[in-house]
């Protein structure tokens, strides 16, 4: 198993890309608002203001975490998020990032999971 964590920058593509990762058997994911460094020191750093988009909020982004099962649903995964945001290595779309899972407790058992 692999967590998927996915850092979207556009807030607006969350529902559409949930609703691909539904389409991709990942049956469950949790969302949270983020914001990245940059933003967070642009708004609160003297030097760094002047890298703020002036008369605007920090801008927020949303990072999905979801439990995937296979390598094979892993592609999937990010294939959907790219659908919606574009090439991921472009930039303003996003990051997504992988961890192993060692230990799980509380998921809904799978089929072939150990």
């Amino acid at each position: 198993m692999r967590l998927l964590i996915a850092i979207i920058n556009n807030p607006d593509h969350i529902t559409d890309i949930l609703d691909e990762l539904y389409k991709v058997d990942v049956k469950g994911a949790t969302v949270m608002d983020s914001m990245g460094m940059a933003h967070i020191m642009a708004h609160h750093v003297p030097f760094f203001s002047r890298f703020a988009e002036f008369g605007q909020e920090p801008a927020y982004n949303k990072t999905i975490f979801a439990v995937i099962h296979s390598q094979e649903c892993l592609k999937k995964a990010i294939d959907a998020i790219e659908r919606i945001v574009g090439d991921l290595n472009k930039p303003d779309t996003g990051i997504v990032m992988t961890l192993p899972i060692d230990f799980c407790k509380g998921l809904v058992k799978i089929e072939g999971d150990e």
